[in-house]
């Protein structure tokens, strides 16, 4: 028997035909034999080891039982401004309860003039470092979900990198909008054992929408807000951490969430800027057929491949983009909205940091526990989507 960290690798000698589930109510771990080995490896919790396996029926597939990928830190910032929807309608031409009845929106959190996302991620980050126990030198990948970065070039993550005094790891941006954090968690997941075997990942999703928006322009000015929202990937026990991710685009439909000008596409010019194409622009009932359509495709998949139900959920995090759209998602699911969990009435849609703004949130209250099975889903410009199911360590 040899040790890493909380968890142990053991050796079973087992016949052919049997099915072993070692702890299985620490560890969920259910190993099954379709070839006659004489001796096999797993990884189990420390405080597992010395209880009895329990031989049962012979089963379907070896899962592999080494470590998993999960969250061991989470971290968020949301600026101190407070924006209500009386403060939007005084600029806006709409009323505070057309804002509350169409969308569930109360208040949003601006930036000030001189923060920008870099700043937002890198507080974020740092909280999630914090949380992880961890120090600048045990990062060794950033990822940073973003469609407001400070410049076209170099990567804001790589000014966030400088900020928080990381290793010279490798650190870029994704660029998904508002289904920035879970593409950029995916990244990360994927590339962890390259970059990471001994240290860890740092995933961040962060914008900030209130520099882009036109408030001659009710239809999208009055969703957005400003935040960021950060997890360290580590490694955690077998049957922890991600199991499962859906990812998908639609990029025929990229015309219907966009900024038109200030890309090479449409360089800046005077007609641009006197035709405010520099200011973000959203098709709302095209965004709403696509995310009516999508989400209700979209989870039912990544729990498939999780090989789980919507019943073994403890706890849904949705894009929070809009209370309503949220509620009609959740509808067609068929999952009650008490299993969901909100942030969109005080903080507005946060784009790439609006999943893991609302998990942190969730946690501050004491819905996640340790084992909680959860599913992030999201939907952004693109248009894209994307999932995500774990299992809280």
């Amino acid at each position: 028997m040899r040790t890493d960290g909380n968890c142990c690798m053991i050796q079973l000698t087992v016949d052919f035909g049997q099915k072993i589930s070692i702890c299985a109510s620490a560890a969920d771990q259910n190993l099954n034999f379709a070839q006659p080995p004489t001796t096999i490896q797993c990884w189990v919790p420390q405080a597992c080891v010395g209880m009895q396996a329990e031989c049962l029926r012979f089963g379907a597939m070896v899962p592999d039982a080494g470590p998993k990928i999960g969250v061991v830190g989470i971290g968020s910032y949301l600026p101190p401004r407070r924006v209500t929807n009386e403060d939007i309608e005084r600029c806006v031409n709409t009323t505070a309860q057309w804002i509350v009845s169409r969308t569930g929106i109360k208040e949003r959190r601006y930036v000030s003039p001189d923060t920008c996302t870099s700043d937002l991620a890198a507080w974020a980050a740092a909280d999630a470092i914090d949380d992880a126990k961890l120090g600048p030198s045990d990062i060794g990948l950033t990822v940073l979900g973003t469609s407001t970065p400070d410049w076209i070039l170099p990567a804001t993550s790589c000014h966030v990198q400088t900020k928080l005094g990381l290793p010279t790891a490798p650190a870029f941006d994704v660029s998904a909008v508002c289904s920035g954090f879970i593409y950029s968690l995916a990244v990360a997941h994927s590339m962890f054992n390259l970059c990471c075997p001994n240290s860890h990942a740092l995933v961040i999703g962060a914008d900030t929408f209130s520099k882009l928006l036109d408030f001659e322009d009710r239809t999208s000015s009055v969703f957005f807000g400003d935040g960021a929202g950060a997890v360290v990937l580590g490694k955690v026990p077998a049957g922890y951490g991600i199991l499962a991710t859906e990812l998908m685009a639609s990029g025929a439909l990229h015309d219907i969430i966009k900024v038109p000008a200030g890309g090479l596409h449409l360089p800046a010019s005077t007609d641009t800027l006197s035709g405010r194409q520099h200011y973000f622009r959203m098709d709302g009932k095209a965004v709403w057929k696509y995310v009516t359509t999508t989400i209700p495709k979209l989870v039912p998949a990544v729990l498939a491949k999780a090989k789980l139900e919507a019943a073994d959920i403890d706890l849904f995090i949705f894009h929070q983009a809009n209370r309503v759209m949220v509620d009609y998602c959740a509808t067609q699911l068929g999952i009650d909205t008490a299993r969901l969990h909100y942030t969109v009435e005080k903080y507005g849609n946060t784009a790439a940091a609006s999943i893991p703004v609302t998990l942190h949130d969730a946690i501050r209250q004491g819905r996640v526990q340790r084992g909680s099975h959860l599913v992030l889903v999201t939907v952004g410009g693109g248009m894209t989507a994307a999932a995500t199911v774990m299992r809280w360590y």
